[in-house]
Parts: C-alpha cells; structure tokens; sequence
C-alpha cells in the first residue's frame, strides 16, 4: 500500500511554539510530511520563539506582514500555499495547526478534493469549524512549572550532571535530502551536496540547536554511515525482515 504524502501548515500566530514537537508529531500520523511549514510576522517579540522551534523541528518559515487595516497576511499566505498543493496533486493529506475559524472554508475545499483535511489547535476551537475536517485533534501544551520546589537550607545542593542536548534530523528530513542530492557513487553522497541540499529544504538551518559543531558529527547520530574520511555519507541499508510462511 503506497503512503500517504502530507503537508503541515501552522498558524504561528494562532498556535503557541510549545506545541511544535506535538504537531508535527501528530502530522507524521497521517503520512510522510513532504512539507512542514509556520506562517507569521516573525519580526514581532511575541513570535521569536518560534524562530527556535523551527531549527528544532525542522520547520520552514513563512515570514508575513499584516496588511491593510491590520489584516493578517499569515492567513492569506497559508491559504494560498494550501491552494498550490491541491492542484499540484501531490498531497494526500493536509494538516492545518489553527483555532481560527476563517479556514473553515479551506477545511471543506480540500474534502470536496477527495482529499484529507485534518485540524489541530491549541485551544477550544468551534464545533462547527472542527466538523469541517476529517480529523481534528486538541493539542496539549506543557507549561513549565513557575514555582520550582524549595530547597533545604540544611542540606547541600546536588550538583546536576549537564543534559545531552544532541539532537537527530528527523528520518523523513533524512530520506528527502538523500533523494534530492547528486548521487556521488551508487547510494552515496557527498557531505557538500547533502548540507546544500539540507539548506534549501530548510533555508534556516543551523547546527548549533542540534547540539553539534560539525556536520558529519550530526549525520553519524542520526545514524547515517560516513566514509572516505567523512567526505561522503549514505543512508544505512534496511535489514532484511523474516517472512514465516504458515501456510
């Protein structure tokens, strides 16, 4: 059975950056994500922290300005995006991260398409916009704790050992840039063409958020195999799985 191909689409605006994780945690659900995108005016203080969810998860932003009269050209911008998948035909399944009620109506185009619309937000969204798709999913955020639990004076602190804060591409991110990269030799690519091909699936990539200072050294804990003196990589090769026929 051939997946699903599916698209993220957040409101940045509509949908607080603690929910990043979960939301794309959600889409990957309903299909391969081909796309994983955030709309907003990222100038603005209320949205930077976005701008650090995004290197985190691998998310491309779509920066926006309000329009006339303060309307929100974020919401215009998605629409269109949205549009442009439909009749390209290479989406199976959209999932828009909002509570805004005014993409009911792209909820419904994207159904009467024959294809799937599925909804998440972050907070009480209508019934009558949530029946408008397939799927509508309550994402939960946790809020970290603002009271931290008090300390005895009388006894002496723990020193804390410091967090492994290395963090892997996701393996869909791994799959796409190998396919779209100049193949070098059979399945393997050069670490060049891999990082430029990286960087223009997601223009604000960095390897500082994944907690590595070189770029071979993200690779190989992500998991990929490095040769050649880490000058070319490749995806390792599936085992093979044991079919028992009982027949």
């Amino acid at each position: 059975m051939t997946q699903r191909r599916a698209v993220l689409f957040v409101d940045a605006e509509n949908v607080p950056s603690g929910a990043a994780g979960k939301l794309v945690e959600e889409a990957t659900r309903h299909g391969l994500l081909l796309d994983r995108r955030i709309y907003g005016d990222f100038s603005k203080p209320s949205l930077k922290p976005w701008l650090d969810a995004a290197a985190l998860h691998a998310l491309t932003t779509r920066q926006t300005v309000a329009g006339a009269n303060g309307k929100n050209g974020a919401d215009i911008a998605m629409v269109i995006d949205a549009m442009d998948e439909l009749h390209s035909g290479q989406v199976d399944v959209f999932c828009l991260a909002t509570a805004d009620s005014d993409f009911t109506q792209l909820a419904m185009r994207i159904r009467r398409a024959g294809k799937i619309a599925v909804g998440m937000a972050c907070s009480k969204a209508s019934s009558r916009f949530q029946t408008a798709f397939d799927v509508f999913r309550t994402i939960d955020v946790v809020k970290p704790d603002s009271c931290p639990a008090p300390v005895n004076a009388s006894e002496k602190p723990v020193a804390k050992q410091a967090p492994d804060v290395r963090r892997a591409l996701k393996s869909e991110l791994l799959q796409r840039i190998f396919v779209e990269a100049p193949p070098l030799d059979g399945p393997w690519v050069a670490l060049p063409d891999l990082m430029k091909t990286l960087k223009a699936c997601q223009p604000n990539f960095a390897l500082k958020p994944y907690g590595h200072n070189q770029f071979y050294k993200l690779l190989a804990f992500s998991g990929v195999e490095l040769a050649d003196k880490n000058r070319k990589a490749r995806l390792k090769p599936q085992p093979l799985k044991k079919v028992v026929d009982n027949g």
